[in-house]
């Protein structure tokens, strides 16, 4: 009897300094301080203690805060409770330019600086046999390197230890105290190792070559045994003291773990066998959650519902991850029709999707229902999908993104997130660009684009205006994911195809393919990236984007965006080799196309009008539109709860630590403007794919092309009749 519940350890929005950490005394401890993500103003670290094993917490104000230079973001406790502390004094022209201070507060004395030779800033503390061993990551001449000073809590003695082999280089090491013995894991290039360091003289032995299923170097931790424990997407897992087989502890289905953009950054294990794991999102925040085995609860739940999505969605597994918090008596189950490593992808699709359409014909079927690259209007159509209109907040959405999807006052479906395809270029550079007609014109008139990519030696070296070529476009997949999002739904609409439409299309990619001779592309790589600050949301930069902004090659940017704060990492600098460099006023738009005000609907939600447990079903899909859900980013989409967004949207206008200047446009007005939901019928796109490539090879022209993927789609409508 029994099995494991995850619950949230409610900490109010505030960040958090550190913990939790097992003191000797069998209870816990952690800080945390509130934080404006606005202007990065704190408030005073608060302690939380738990004497419950995590249960419940007491708060109090040690009064740290007030001794300290800056605001301490962050704190390494010891078993016996003595403290370590960092804190940053912000510069208010440039981050480069903040400053450190360490702190040491031993049990029952005062706090004092401390002062470590050649430390600049400390990443990660350990007490261990009278010692603080500090670590600090360096950037230097060749690369990053991992630094190790032993401090004598005693004496206040230093000693400096060179680390050897891997522990030295590369994203640091966190080392844990497992038995008598320090262990660590580290990132190796296709492996994580678990490895034992000797702190007298730096060397490391290696434990494991590999260990099974861990994903983070900082999360790992040991128990008085000699085992460790460590938290992964699977779950959490153990290896026994001497062992070679971890095996799982905690199963991660219907957690938090389970949401991919969620990164494990600690882990601690409560005196009664409880775990405590801190979990970073996509938005910049870190939440921690506490596993406890609860032994009233049966095994296996009496209800179980199910979820169905071709593809994995973090927003789903947030969404049952809720779900089962509120309803502990009842399980979920997600499965994920087509796997990472399927061999012939479009095959197991096709095979997922008559799997299901059998069971839903039958009254069978999963309860609920990840819609996405589902043809969910055939299936409404056919009375397969309930009506989830009484349960869904409607009020409480986006009105211009879910209005769409009521009919007749009923929803079969609904988009828990969205995202938009844009163009983005310096200011004043997009107002001729209307429609797709306009955009072909401008990549005429600028330069053709070369054999260029992330390997060119003058990637980052701007051209002059007159030669700068208008878009990154380099393959079939790259029209695809320009042109689709905003001319599918007047290609095919209604079962009607719109010969004209896609005659323009594909006539835009015969001129631009040939203009740029991309036939005979060598360099097809592209430079992508990824930007965030405290505070922000994730910001993901494709190579479409970065040859605008990063390389200043190209004309225009595009990339389609599912977050506000991409605002701020459109912007071109001045001297692209200066940080400081002043940066070039910069404009976003609707990605110009043949349908108007588009967006991409993502997570379209609905529900098996045959569940055994309807009810149940309906109300795990109103958990997707829950503000808990909705206010969370996990890089799939924006919100479209209305409250939430607004609020994202004027964190990103008022953000006075990392302003957006350089943005002359108007997010708001921009995402008010999206009134068009646009589709792409997987068949749609895996013919324009086949006859785009064809095109850019020479071998179709574009009538050729049309007529092509019209006969594809004829077959296709003739089939659903």
């Amino acid at each position: 009897m029994g099995r494991w519940v995850e619950s949230e350890v409610e900490l109010n929005g505030r960040e958090i300094a550190g913990g939790p950490i097992l003191l000797d005394d069998g209870s816990l401890v952690m800080f945390a301080y509130e934080q404006d993500p606005s202007t990065l103003e704190t408030g005073p670290v608060s302690r939380l203690t738990s004497t419950d094993n995590g249960e419940t917490w007491t708060e109090d104000n040690p009064g740290w805060s007030d001794q300290t230079d800056g605001f301490i973001n962050q704190i390494w406790v010891g078993g016996d409770g003595t403290a370590c502390m960092s804190s940053v004094v912000l510069d208010s022209e440039s981050r480069a330019d903040n400053s450190y201070h360490f702190y040491l507060k031993k049990d029952g004395g005062t706090l004092e600086e401390l002062q470590v030779e050649g430390f600049e800033n400390i990443r990660h503390v350990v007490f261990y046999q009278g010692e603080a061993l500090l670590f600090q990551q360096s950037y230097g001449e060749y690369g990053v390197s991992c630094e190790m000073t032993a401090y004598s809590l005693a004496t206040g003695e230093t000693r400096k230890v060179t680390l050897d082999g891997d522990a030295m280089y590369g994203a640091g090491i966190e080392p844990t105290i497992a038995g008598d013995k320090l262990l660590y894991l580290y990132y190796a290039e296709t492996s994580m190792p678990l490895m034992e360091l000797n702190p007298q003289d730096g060397i490391s032995t290696q434990v494991m070559d590999t260990l099974s299923e861990a994903v983070s170097s900082a999360a790992l931790v040991g128990d008085s045994e000699g085992a460790v424990y460590y938290p992964t997407p699977k779950g959490i897992y153990r290896l026994a003291p001497g062992g070679t087989l971890p095996e799982q502890v905690v199963p991660a289905d219907g957690t938090a773990m389970s949401v991919n953009s969620n990164y494990p950054t600690s882990i601690c294990r409560a005196a009664n066998g409880n775990f405590l794991v801190m979990l970073a999102g996509d938005d910049s925040t870190r939440k921690v959650y506490r596993y406890h085995y609860d032994e009233a609860l049966s095994a296996h739940a009496e209800t179980t519902l199910s979820v169905w999505s071709l593809e994995d969605s973090a927003t789903a597994r947030a969404a049952i991850n809720l779900y089962k918090q509120k309803h502990p008596e009842v399980d979920v189950t997600f499965t994920v029709a087509i796997s990472d490593d399927a061999q012939d992808p479009a095959a197991a699709r096709n095979d997922a999707l008559t799997q299901l359409n059998t069971e839903l014909l039958a009254g069978n079927g999963p309860d609920l229902l990840i819609l996405d690259g589902v043809n969910y209007e055939t299936y409404a159509e056919k009375g397969l999908l309930a009506d989830i209109s009484d349960t869904l907040p409607l009020a409480e959405l986006q009105q211009n993104l879910t209005e769409p999807f009521v009919k007749d006052g009923k929803v079969y479906a609904m988009p828990a997130r969205f995202t938009v395809p844009v163009l983005i270029g310096d200011d004043g550079t997009l107002d001729a660009l209307s429609d797709l007609d306009a955009m072909q014109q401008a990549v005429m008139d600028a330069a053709p684009r070369g054999d260029f990519g992330a390997d060119s030696s003058d990637y980052y070296e701007p051209l002059p205006d007159a030669e700068k070529y208008a878009l990154r476009l380099t393959s079939a997949e790259d029209f695809a994911e320009f042109l689709l999002p905003v001319t599918a739904s007047a290609i095919l609409n209604d079962n009607t195809i719109n010969e004209d439409a896609l005659g323009q299309v594909m006539e835009f990619v015969e001129t631009v393919s040939d203009y740029y001779g991309i036939k005979d592309y060598t360099k097809k790589e592209g430079m992508g990236s990824a930007q965030g600050w405290s505070g922000t949301d994730t910001i993901a930069i494709n190579p479409e984007q970065s040859e605008y902004t990063d390389s200043g090659h190209a004309k225009y940017g595009w990339f389609n965006m599912d977050t506000p704060y991409s605002v701020l990492a459109m912007a071109r600098k001045e001297d692209r080799m200066d940080y400081s460099s002043p940066d070039i006023p910069c404009d976003i738009m609707l990605r110009p196309g043949l349908v108007s005000g588009a967006y991409t609907p993502k997570t379209l939600v609905g529900v098996n009008a045959g569940s055994e447990y309807l009810d149940l079903a309906k109300e795990l899909a109103a958990a997707f539109f829950d503000p808990s859900v909705q206010d969370t980013f996990y890089s799939d989409g924006m919100t479209v709860h209305a409250d939430c967004l607004t609020a994202k949207l004027d964190a990103v206008v008022n953000n006075e630590y990392y302003p957006s200047d350089s943005f002359t446009g108007d997010i708001k007005e921009l995402l008010n403007s999206c009134t068009t939901p646009v589709l792409v019928p997987e068949l749609l796109r895996s013919s324009f794919l086949e006859h785009a490539d064809a095109v850019i090879q020479g071998e179709e022209n574009a009538a050729d092309a049309a007529n092509g993927i019209k006969a594809d789609l004829d077959l296709y409508l003739a089939e659903q009749q």
